[in-house]
């Protein structure tokens, strides 16, 4: 790893980058690529490249993101998102959600999920001195 800073600023480029992906799939909008793929048959080349790109990158991420916190860590982001969403909502004083508020909020976690993979080797190696690798089998 180089000896370069870890801070805030590259835990907030992983996050947009993470919710930039996401909500590029889906968002409650309108305007994502699943609603551009079920808007109807025109360019049908075109969305099956951006759709083999999406495939390849999401496939990345979840390689990452398994492989760096691992089972334990996604759900220990969620249960952090969950109870983020809930302490937010007691505090606004909102009492209940309606399913566009559910879909945003579910769309925020998954891209919390990946910010913190990405996040996690740099932070780690700072804290404990800790270099992850990856070991590639033939």
């Amino acid at each position: 790893m180089s000896a370069e800073r870890f801070d805030w600023r590259a835990v907030v480029a992983r996050a947009l980058l993470s919710l930039f992906l996401v909500f590029a799939v889906y968002n409650p909008s309108g305007t994502s690529y699943l609603h551009w793929v079920f808007g109807g048959f025109e360019l049908f080349w075109a969305k099956l490249a951006v759709g083999a790109m999406l495939v390849a990158v999401f496939g990345m991420l979840w390689r990452t993101t398994k492989g760096v916190i691992g089972n334990a860590g996604i759900v220990l982001v969620l249960m952090f998102s969950a109870g983020a969403a809930m302490t937010l909502s007691s505090l606004t004083g909102v009492g209940s959600f309606d399913a566009m508020t559910f879909v945003v909020w579910l769309l925020v976690s998954i891209a919390g999920v990946f910010t913190a993979a990405l996040s996690w080797s740099p932070f780690h190696h700072r804290l404990a001195g800790v270099t992850h690798t990856e070991e590639l089998k033939k």
